[in-house]
């Protein structure tokens, strides 16, 4: 390629050097371009006279890699001018390189254009030839701020694990649930934290959302009561189901180890097909177990009802799992807040204090939970299917970099990943 364009490709005025070959070297995976830079047409930075003469030379290599299978490097030999009036000497500038830059700035552009993709920062370093230190410090020095989303109409809020570290063990997330996308990533899901984020939000903006969407965190119930007076508060039903099936799992393992004989085609089913005690009826498949030992035969559905005939706690539960799972039939609020009602006293009525426990946390979120299983003015039911979905984004972007340190950098890298791709030019 000639000296000119590879120059011009670059960024770079071509008028500054003076080609030291004739021809590039070609190297084991690209080519190697050799220039001077011109040492006439300059003035002393400090006196301003322009009467200078060469002091000394500095080489310098500038990364100007494209791909990651071809390696071309622009090689400088730049000059050192000392003045004859002031005898300071100074090395001009080169315009479109900064100073002590190693890379193109082309380069530098197509690095900035992979930090709304997928890629880790030591995936960039070595697709680009550069170390994954320089990558982070390119990063922060571009990216000095990203800005949080507007609040929307249905703000749904989740946390998701960020650090070991117990004072910053998870970090809250904001989500926009017709937007599809992350509003905003607040360092800590504690109530110190929610508050300062919060108060700090004009009240006019707090107004307009009409629905918040969260799990069973008390902060959550917080931040909605105080601060979005004006919305409606809901719990994903996947926590409310979640909170039983935990508490019935754990039944399920008692009355298997105190109740069935080990051994015994009740202890056997318990033990390995757990999962039917979770679900739904007509997922239970059509077919028979048989007992090795007698080389009885008996079908899935029957030992079901034989496991849970050996506690009433057991199948307590598990019929009133079945009611939740039927919970799209209740149209209205006032439909759907009797039906919880109902529910939260029958577990209450139980003899484990583990469905008491339960039934005490529908009971304290009943009007929340009413609203979930309800229909709203637009014939939409919310969740925060939405919010899932997006932090098993987050999870691949932070298991693909085995985690990060920095909150500031994880908050910036992911909301341009999700949030700005589709929005360039922040």
């Amino acid at each position: 390629m000639d000296y000119n364009v590879f120059l011009l490709r670059l960024g770079l005025d071509p008028s500054q050097f003076i080609n030291r070959l004739n021809e590039p070297i070609k190297t084991e995976d690209g080519w190697l371009y050799e220039v001077e830079q011109k040492s006439e047409g300059y003035h002393c930075p400090f006196c301003r006279h322009d009467v200078l003469y060469i002091h000394d030379y500095n080489t310098v290599k500038i990364n100007c890699r494209e791909t990651q299978l071809i390696n071309d490097v622009l090689k400088i030999r730049k000059v050192r001018l000392r003045c004859k009036k002031c005898r300071k000497t100074f090395t001009p500038p080169l315009r479109g390189i900064e100073r002590k830059n190693t890379v193109s700035n082309q380069t530098l552009q197509l690095i900035y254009s992979e930090f709304t993709e997928g890629l880790t920062f030591a995936a960039i370093a070595k697709k680009y030839g550069i170390t994954t230190a320089r990558v982070m410090q390119i990063f922060d020095d571009k990216v000095k701020f990203v800005p949080r989303r507007p609040l929307p109409e249905v703000l749904c809020i989740d946390e998701i694990r960020f650090s070991k570290n117990k004072d910053q063990q998870f970090v809250c997330i904001l989500y926009d649930f017709h937007g599809k996308e992350i509003v905003d990533v607040i360092r800590n899901r504690q109530m110190p934290y929610l508050r300062e984020y919060f108060s700090e939000i004009n009240p006019i903006e707090r107004n307009k959302v009409k629905f918040i969407i969260s799990d069973m965190y008390d902060g959550y119930a917080t931040i909605a009561r105080y601060y979005f007076k004006n919305a409606v508060h809901i719990v994903d039903t996947f926590h409310v189901i979640r909170l039983l099936t935990t508490a019935l799992n754990q039944i399920r393992v008692r009355t298997m180890n105190l109740k069935a004989i080990k051994g015994s085609p009740e202890y056997n089913f318990m033990k390995k097909n757990w999962r039917f005690f979770l679900t739904r009826p007509h997922l239970i498949p059509d077919k028979y177990y048989t007992y090795q030992k007698t080389g009885e035969m008996f079908h899935y559905d029957k030992l079901l009802r034989m496991c849970l005939a050996l506690n009433d706690d057991l199948l307590t539960g598990y019929n009133i799992l079945q009611d939740l799972f039927r919970y799209d039939m209740r149209f209205t609020f006032d439909e759907a807040l009797r039906f919880i009602e109902r529910i939260s006293l029958n577990l209450r009525d139980a003899h484990s204090e583990l469905l008491h426990a339960v039934g005490r946390s529908y009971h304290k979120w009943r009007v929340e939970i009413a609203s979930a299983f309800s229909y709203t003015q637009n014939k939409i039911r919310y969740s925060n299917a939405i919010a899932e979905s997006i932090n098993n984004q987050i999870k691949t972007i932070t298991k693909a970099a085995y985690g990060y340190n920095n909150f500031e950098r994880f908050r910036k890298r992911v909301m341009l990943i999700i949030t700005y791709k589709k929005r360039p030019g922040i």
